[in-house]
């Protein structure tokens, strides 16, 4: 299902000015966080809308078991160019 996703949402990546990247990070078995870096609150709720909500409805929210948790905030440290 992910290696769909990066397939399928590359180009909407690339079509989104200051939508940086997406990563998705298995913590367990059952749980998988979706970390989306964007240059502001604009841009990722653009994202969500466009292209995460549209991408999520038809291939992760029939797998939950309850609806998925939306976290935005800074990033305060990083080792990568920002």
């Amino acid at each position: 299902m992910f290696a769909g996703a990066k397939k399928d949402l590359l180009p909407r990546r690339q079509a989104i000015e200051g939508f940086d990247a997406f990563h998705v990070i298995r913590t367990s078995e059952k749980d998988v966080f979706l970390v989306i870096l964007g240059d502001n609150a604009e841009v990722l709720d653009r994202v969500a809308t466009e292209v995460g909500s549209p991408w999520m409805r038809a291939n992760v929210l029939p797998l939950l078991a309850g609806p998925p948790e939306r976290h935005i905030g800074p990033i305060i440290t990083s080792t990568q160019y920002l």
